[in-house]
């Protein structure tokens, strides 16, 4: 990984280190007086030596002892250590680089120390890389773990004076590289990577975090994410591409590439997709056999269609003139510090589909996800299964939605303006076990971005979360039911009240009609908005909104 890179993930890491920061089950602050702290302790040892050896190279020796804060440590035996370097081919972690020993013991540290009881209830830990280490009990070995899906631990929960340490028996690989890093290694993407480097997307590719400013003062640093949809130089070759020149005359590219309205820039940003998208993410549909996925060219998607039959899944199926394109799985899911790499079998010309189902997620951005690992931990974002208790995290200022708060004040205190909720099990309908809670007043209001959708005639649906709470916005016995206004880029207003329309007094999901019909001529993201229209949003303490998704059906 580049050194610039490397030197962003330090400096997150060791403002962490330097943060006050409560032992989860002692309610205490670590203060470092004693003479065992964890590199001392791991020196007397010797089973670890090798590690101790790595601790001093990468100058964390004295970090980890000095630091007024506790930790977790993943300690590897010098059986595994050989081994690691055996698997890298080098003979001793000198041959890897300074930064590379400090990006391996980031990778081996979390934050807080975490006692066995406690370890035993995760699913997933975050070190100090940024990067997720899963957690699953040995069940070959009761009472000790499997970290990564790789390392076992021999002892679990050893006691330093500010770390709890489990010592395991293989080293877990620090992710590093880019998706850029990762198209070049492999070596494979010639012409990929000169199209990359012409349109200048391969800074976006390499960068790994954003720093941004904060209203009042400070600042949050944000993960970029991607899923890069490769085309190999064989993959060209399919479309008789044989080199880079040969690409941007098929495109008729002319030369600015840097330019977003360029062919060459938008056939590049076409392949870029804004979030870190597995293959299993890609091949879930949105309607019965096919899903629009936008892309990071303006206003232009790609269709994904499933031959359910066949377990076939190809882009943009539609258009007969369009080589068939698909998968190379065997290069797929390939993780990198900031997302994915996917290879395809075809070179995939931007092209505009007809109008699909489009499902949108209104927890579904980025911004929305950063703010809730950070919060709370990636397991609750997105949960892969109900929960079973709800966690409500505060998304106001994530930047995902433009906001105005009534002036006459908000009737609630359980919800935040606007809260990321998980679901439990008789909301399982929610897609991704997950809604947003609106708690904005009388007369607030809320503008989000549309996912990209294909230009045509569309019926609108909002899928949103009734709960006891909700019975008096249903019988309107305080208030007009939660009704909003709608606009959709300022125009097609509309006033609805969707908890008006359940049936009966049973929280679950149900589904209401935002518009029978609207029509978008062009291909393109659209400004939806509501203003809460309903007085009881600022004078009864149990009214919320709680929208799950909003679903755009195409109308023939």
């Amino acid at each position: 990984m580049k050194q610039t890179s490397i030197k962003i993930f330090m400096s997150l890491a060791v403002a962490l280190l330097l943060a006050a920061c409560q032992d989860d089950k002692l309610n205490s602050v670590y203060q470092i007086f004693d003479d065992n702290p964890a590199s001392k302790t791991l020196e007397k040892n010797e089973n670890h030596s090798e590690w101790v050896k790595i601790l001093r190279y990468s100058d964390m020796y004295n970090a980890l002892n000095q630091a007024t804060q506790a930790f977790t440590l993943l300690v590897p035996d010098n059986e595994a250590v050989f081994a690691f370097y055996q698997q890298r081919g080098v003979s001793g972690i000198e041959d890897l680089g300074k930064d590379y020993a400090k990006a391996l013991i980031l990778h081996h540290t979390m934050l807080d120390s975490i006692r066995v009881e406690s370890m035993q209830l995760k699913n997933s830990l975050n070190n100090l890389n940024g990067d997720v280490i899963s957690v699953a009990i040995d069940t070959l070995n009761p009472g000790q773990f499997i970290f990564g899906g790789l390392a076992r631990t021999t002892e679990s929960g050893v006691h330093a004076y500010n770390a709890l340490m489990y010592y395991v028996d293989a080293v877990l690989t620090p992710l590093v590289e880019s998706v850029y890093d990762k198209l070049v290694e492999d070596g494979r993407y010639g012409i990929m990577k000169a199209a990359l480097d012409a349109t200048a997307w391969t800074q976006q590719l390499h960068t790994i975090y954003d720093t941004v400013p904060q209203e009042g003062g400070g600042y949050v640093v944000n993960r970029r994410a991607y899923a890069l949809l490769a085309v190999s130089d064989e993959g060209f070759k399919r479309n008789n591409i044989q080199s880079f020149n040969d690409l941007v005359a098929k495109l008729s590219a002319g030369t600015d590439y840097t330019e977003p309205d360029n062919a060459l820039n938008e056939y590049v940003a076409y392949h870029i997709l804004t979030n870190n998208y597995t293959l299993a993410d890609l091949k879930e549909m949105s309607g019965d056999t096919s899903r629009i996925w936008e892309t990071s060219a303006k206003n232009q998607v790609f269709m994904i269609t499933v031959d359910t039959t066949a377990g076939d899944w190809q882009f943009n199926i539609l258009d007969s003139a369009i080589l068939p394109t698909r998968f190379v799985e065997e290069y797929c899911d390939v993780l990198c510090k900031n997302g994915y790499l996917h290879e395809i079998d075809a070179y995939l010309p931007v092209w505009e589909p007809k109008p699909s189902i489009v499902v949108w997620d209104l927890a579904n951005y980025i911004e929305v996800k950063n703010t809730v690992i950070e919060s709370a931990g990636p397991e609750e974002y997105q949960p892969a299964e109900p929960v079973s208790s709800e966690k409500k995290i505060d998304i106001t200022k994530c930047g995902a939605y433009d906001y105005v708060v009534s002036e006459s004040g908000v009737g609630g205190s359980s919800y935040a303006y606007i809260t990321y909720v998980t679901c439990k099990n008789n909301l399982r309908d929610c897609l991704k076990y997950d809604r947003v809670v609106f708690n904005l007043g009388y007369m607030g209001s809320v503008s989000m971005k549309t996912p990209t959708l294909v230009r045509g005639k569309y019926k609108v649906e909002l899928n949103f979360v009734y709960l006891s709470d909700h019975n008096f916005m249903r019988q309107m016995t305080d208030g007009n039911g939660g009704m909003i206004r709608m606009t959709i880029d300022g125009e097609n207003l509309k006033s609805v009240t969707p908890y008006t329309t359940v049936p009966r007094n049973v929280a679950k999901v149900y589904t209401a009609t935002l518009y029978d019909e609207v029509e978008f001529e062009q291909t393109s993201t659209h400004d939806f908005k509501f203003v809460v229209m309903d007085p009881a949003a600022s004078t009864n303490s149990r009214f919320s909104l709680q929208f799950d998704c909003i679903t755009f059906t195409p109308i023939e």
